[in-house]
């Protein structure tokens, strides 16, 4: 423990022996090496991580932007949604079918309601792949029909295009 003190204590007295002008110079050398330091160790990492930012701010920005935009689109389109044209979901698809010309090609119809959905099973006899796939698209935009299941089979020998269609749609209940 007298080590320190000891130690210490010589420092002092060799400072205290040396010159006031050449006390002053180690004093401005000192402190402008810390200088130095600080200026090196902190200055200039924060200046050029603060350039880097203000690169990176402007594309920032715009991609916030565009996100915003989207999510205001999107929450627009959910308020835009609205309850199917029809409540019954057997009546929904007839109305549907007829007005695509492809009501006389339903051979089985069987739905079903359960609690929070409505499931339907049907099967056309022969129909072209473009009425099918206007009348799905017309039906998931009104109804709110989905297909969750879908058997497409060729049919060889009759008109081009003609398929025979098992399918299993569902939507969600009012």
């Amino acid at each position: 423990m007298t080590a320190v003190p000891h130690t210490f204590e010589r420092w002092r007295l060799r400072w205290q022996q040396r010159p006031r002008r050449e006390r002053h110079i180690i004093i401005a050398l000192a402190v402008l090496v810390v200088v130095a330091l600080l200026w090196l160790w902190l200055w200039l990492p924060l200046t050029r991580h603060l350039q880097q930012l203000q690169r990176e701010l402007p594309p920032a920005r715009a991609q916030l932007e565009q996100a915003q935009q989207q999510f205001s689109e999107s929450a627009g389109l959910s308020r835009q949604t609205s309850a199917p044209a029809t409540a019954d979901p057997r009546a929904a698809i007839q109305r549907a079918a007829a007005r695509f010309n492809i009501a006389a090609a339903i051979v089985a119809l069987d739905v079903k309601q359960n609690t929070g959905q409505s499931t339907a099973s049907l099967t056309f006899s022969a129909v072209s792949l473009d009425a099918l796939a206007q009348w799905l698209e017309a039906l998931q935009r009104e109804e709110h029909f989905y297909v969750t299941t879908a058997t497409l089979t060729p049919l060889t020998g009759a008109a081009t295009g003609q398929l025979r269609a098992e399918l299993t749609l569902a939507r969600p209940s009012p």
